[in-house]
């Protein structure tokens, strides 16, 4: 079996992987779509998409890292109740890379939080990808069953809405940047 099946071209897999980096439940929405319209082409484009997702969450922990740097970051790390709390995230880091992933708004700052409180990366990048695994594989069998239940003729719409999504945010954040020039 190919890594890249035909039915595919190369540029779907980039998409797929690099979609995570613009918005991360639009992309897997679009490859989880890709997947249920592809005969027997799920699970590179799983494992596409699951490398991007990872891929794109992993770096996040260098910013709460590289924010100790600056005294003033250093000084409020230092403070009790912070350093309490940065002991609740280590004892619990599953739970809290969990939340991180399945709660609106929260992956960023979760993620950044783990690298301000020194969280081991390998422990962090153990937990990003088993979290990963579980939301990507919970969408891929949602949309899976969803395209059972619209059938045939209408599969063809989930990655479109997916495209139409990405398309929307990435307006959005051009607008919004472009507002804050002016």
């Amino acid at each position: 079996m190919d890594m890249f099946p035909d039915s595919y071209p190369l540029a779907i897999y980039i998409s797929v992987f690099f979609s995570p980096f613009v918005q991360e439940d639009a992309a897997v929405l679009y490859a989880a779509g890709l997947a249920v319209n592809g005969v027997n082409q799920w699970l590179p484009l799983y494992f596409t998409i699951l490398a991007g997702l990872i891929l794109s969450d992993v770096w996040k922990y260098w910013i709460g890292w590289a924010a100790l740097k600056h005294p003033r970051a250093r000084a409020y790390a230092e403070r009790e109740h912070v350093a309490d709390m940065g002991g609740k995230v280590q004892d619990n880091l599953l739970k809290t890379l969990l939340i991180g992933r399945f709660v609106p708004l929260a992956r960023i700052p979760t993620y950044v939080a783990c690298g301000y409180f020194k969280i081991s990366y390998l422990k962090f990048c153990l937990g990003i990808a088993f979290t990963a695994a579980l939301y990507v594989s919970i969408v891929f069998t949602a949309v899976h069953l969803l395209g059972e239940i619209v059938g045939e003729r209408l599969k063809w719409i989930l990655p479109l809405f997916a495209l139409l999504v990405l398309a929307v945010v990435g307006g959005l954040y051009l607008l919004r940047r472009r507002s804050k020039q002016i």
